[in-house]
């Protein structure tokens, strides 16, 4: 299979988890390593750990809402890689925003990996 058209699954297969709440899936091909950048402080999240635990809010606010990637492009390289979404987030249709997102990838013995995530706002 070709790297983007893995990425672009794997990146749809996170979206997907995280509308149902799937935190095993949520969490999966992750680096144990990953950075964050985050809408809600802290600034910087390093570690599984600390991932992990940025999503207990969320779901808390969001429920089974909405998570939609809209215009996902992706570029490859041999081993690294990062793709970008604008990302519409909400309870439901009537209740939505819009985030941007950039993801960083890295493959690691033949399998991609986020190794970053960056989930960002327009600055009012």
């Amino acid at each position: 299979m070709e790297d983007k058209t893995q990425i672009r699954e794997l990146v749809e297969n996170w979206a997907r988890a995280i509308r149902e709440q799937d935190l095993e899936s949520v969490f999966a091909n992750h680096a144990g390593n990953v950075v964050m950048f985050d809408v809600p402080p802290p600034l910087q999240l390093k570690g599984m750990a600390a991932y992990k635990a940025s999503w207990e809010p969320f779901f808390e606010a969001q429920q089974k809402g909405l998570f939609n990637l809209g215009e996902l492009t992706i570029t490859a390289g041999e081993d690294v890689a990062f793709c970008h979404s604008i990302v519409t987030c909400g309870t439901g249709p009537e209740n939505s925003f819009e985030v941007r997102l950039t993801i960083g990838l890295k493959k690691i013995d033949g399998q991609w990996l986020i190794t970053h995530e960056h989930h960002s706002v327009p600055a009012q």
